[in-house]
């Protein structure tokens, strides 16, 4: 499924003393299948945008444009249903919107939503509960009694009950320790290539942005600053820096290096690739 904008803007309590606009005439496509990272500083529009891929917001003006469907700002709600179903949003802190009382009932609420049977319903979350690495002996189980990361699994698993085409995650690893964070970002890789979804990652890590897009948006300011595969962006180190962001920690490493030795070194975006490029060096005594 293909999403795409064009020359989107969208304002706040329009017509009103607290008007302000969040959008300035975006325009982005996202081939279907594809894996995007939207970076840029709080208040630069990239929650404001991803509201608009799923229409839970409508633009101002310009549309928006979900597979077959056109979102513009006279939009009926009711057409948008599919839409919904067909994108599906994990918020931030996904586990505070958990409110069943069982796991099976959590996940099953969505396609019931949207007309599933029982029967299939529970199929669902079943199979999808697999997906996020927890077993069916969960599925009686309160949400309540489990961790942190369970419950975020489990909440996951609820959108992706709903067999979205598209699936669209704000700051999806915020709260989580280190471990948690890299098993997260793995499992959403892992569904990727088995359901051959679209992902379209928002996130403040600019490792995560590097290890796992193959494009990224960088936005500021209402509007779409950058745009490039991860090696084009992390490459205008002076441009990022002037709307307050930075490299990943891996190429700042990479810099120091060949700063201090005075030697050219491979490009490098991972903490992995860093250690396969100084492991190069230390075997051969040389650059490789």
């Amino acid at each position: 499924m293909e999403l795409s904008t064009e020359q989107v803007s969208h304002l706040y309590n329009k017509g009103t003393p607290m008007e302000r606009r969040a959008l300035y005439d975006v325009s982005i496509k996202i081939p279907s299948g594809s894996f995007y990272a939207i970076i840029g500083h709080t208040g630069s529009g990239k929650s404001t945008l991803i509201q608009h891929l799923n229409g839970l917001l409508k633009p101002t003006s310009g549309s928006v444009y979900a597979g077959e469907t056109t979102i513009r700002s006279d939009e009926k709600a009711k057409r948008l249903r599919d839409v919904r179903k067909r994108v599906g949003m994990v918020f931030q802190y996904p586990e505070h919107q958990l409110f069943e009382e069982t796991i099976e009932k959590d996940i099953c609420f969505g396609p019931r939503n949207f007309g599933a049977s029982e029967q299939k319903a529970k199929r669902k979350a079943k199979e999808t509960l697999q997906l996020v690495g927890l077993n069916e002996e969960f599925l009686q189980r309160s949400p309540f009694e489990l961790s942190g990361g369970q419950m975020r699994r489990v909440a996951i698993a609820g959108v992706l009950a709903m067999e979205p085409d598209v699936l669209i995650l704000d700051e999806p690893t915020a709260g989580l320790d280190p471990s948690g964070q890299k098993e997260m970002m793995e499992l959403f890789a892992t569904l990727r290539e088995q359901k051959k979804i679209t992902i379209i990652l928002v996130t403040h890590s600019m490792e995560d942005a590097a290890r796992y897009a193959e494009q990224i948006v960088v936005m500021a300011r209402g509007s779409i600053y950058m745009q490039g595969k991860p090696a084009e962006i992390f490459q205008q180190k002076e441009k990022l820096h002037e709307i307050g962001l930075d490299v990943p920690e891996a190429i700042q490493f990479i810099k120091a290096l060949e700063k201090q030795f005075n030697i050219k070194l491979p490009k490098a975006f991972t903490v992995e690739e860093v250690v396969e490029v100084v492991r190069s060096i230390l075997k051969v005594g040389t650059t490789p």
